[in-house]
């Protein structure tokens, strides 16, 4: 007599968390660097000021938070806003680590201001990503 395990039925938990995070991470990440070529191009052929780097990097930054969440919480049964904002979290991290570390750079207002708002808008499209699919 052998006892039957219930499946969990929760995508991210059968495939894994690490599957559920990079569903979203790396669509992000093409979507940031896609993002800023499109802005290196632009800088580089037109007239336009170097001070719209700065606000083209936080909405960036921030629409590319929001669809991690979202991807990742969309496989998940419950739980959005965490697994949104720990989504949010991991892009985040991935993207400062290529920024800081290869210039040594400090962190500024501006970075923190962009992590807060990271967090919070993976949190919101993790909580749209588990309501959407239902």
């Amino acid at each position: 007599m052998f006892l039957k395990v219930p499946e969990n039925k929760s995508p991210a938990v059968n495939k894994g968390v690490l599957y559920g995070m990079l569903y979203g991470l790396i669509p992000a990440l093409f979507f940031t660097a896609a993002a800023f070529l499109a802005c290196a191009l632009l800088l580089t052929y037109t007239d336009i000021s170097e001070s719209f780097i700065a606000p083209f990097s936080l909405a960036v930054t921030v629409i590319s938070s929001f669809f991690a969440g979202f991807k990742t919480a969309s496989k998940a049964e419950k739980k959005g806003i965490l697994w949104g904002a720990l989504s949010a979290g991991f892009y985040i991290a991935v993207v400062l680590i290529i920024i800081m570390l290869p210039y040594g750079e400090n962190m500024s207002l501006f970075r923190a201001l962009s992590i807060v708002l990271s967090l919070v808008s993976g949190a919101i499209g993790g909580i749209l990503g588990i309501n959407t699919k239902k």
